[in-house]
């Protein structure tokens, strides 16, 4: 079973983060996302900014090929606290340091986000009036850079998306993690009084279509039917890991 190594002694760490932005959730999901986003990563030291995030001027990225205020606001958003949290730009499926244009089979898009390897990527309609204005659908691309690509429109509208977005990077990227084999349902008994849902529909929904969940310091994902579930958690504390480990679950990896 992998662990964890202990963090540098000068590591310092935020305090745990809460969870008060879930109540926002239906109401406000981008102010959810900002709120998850500032409270769960740490402001960089300012001896540490070298810029590498802003364009000339020192304008947003989103301004460098688009004027103020045209992108959609949950995107927007999203760069806006990017600047703020650099650390966002480090999401295994990342987030592009500018928004491009590109054609696809339904339309003219903006791309945002994708893995490195260029399997697929998301996108908005583009201009976003051409399909739902303030809060587009999100287009999920698969082999983007092929003449036939297949798109999937994704089960939630912008804002919705990048919250599930943030969540799920947000926990692969944690230093401190929990996995599990594939085991009984059942096993997930336990935790109905410790985990919090996040009132949005399964994340990739055409691969695993992860639940998302989260408690104070944790970041979940659980995938399962009636009858088997896989269980994985992320956390920037390794503390917040150790209640887990009193269950029941096949860890493949147990940080805490």
């Amino acid at each position: 079973m992998y662990l964890a190594p202990d963090p540098a002694p000068d590591d310092v760490l935020a305090p745990m983060p809460g969870v008060a932005w879930l109540a926002d959730v239906e109401r406000d999901p981008v102010g959810a996302m900002e709120s998850f986003l500032l409270g769960w990563y740490p402001a960089p030291d300012p001896a540490d900014d070298d810029g590498c995030w802003e364009t000339g001027g020192g304008e947003p990225a989103e301004a460098d090929a688009f004027a103020p205020g045209a992108l959609p606001r949950a995107l927007a958003a999203l760069y806006r606290v990017a600047r703020l949290r650099p650390a966002v730009h480090g999401f295994h499926d990342p987030l592009a340091g500018r928004p491009q244009r590109a054609a696809g089979p339904l339309g003219d898009r903006l791309v945002f986000a994708g893995t490195d390897e260029g399997t697929w990527d998301w996108s908005v309609p583009w201009p976003p009036e051409a399909a739902g204005g303030a809060d587009p659908p999100v287009w999920l691309t698969f082999s983007p850079h092929r003449p036939d690509p297949e798109v999937v429109v994704e089960h939630e509208p912008l804002s919705r998306f990048l919250l599930q977005y943030v969540l799920f990077e947000a926990q692969h990227a944690a230093p401190y993690q929990a996995w599990t084999r594939v085991m009984p349902t059942t096993r997930l008994a336990p935790l109905r009084d410790v985990l919090r849902p996040l009132p949005l529909s399964p994340f990739l929904p055409m691969f695993t279509a992860e639940r998302l969940f989260v408690a104070p310091g944790l970041l979940v994902q659980i995938s399962a039917d009636d009858e088997e579930a896989v269980f994985s958690a992320g956390t920037l504390h390794r503390e917040a890991l150790a209640p887990l480990g009193e269950l029941p679950f096949p860890w493949t990896r147990f940080d805490g």
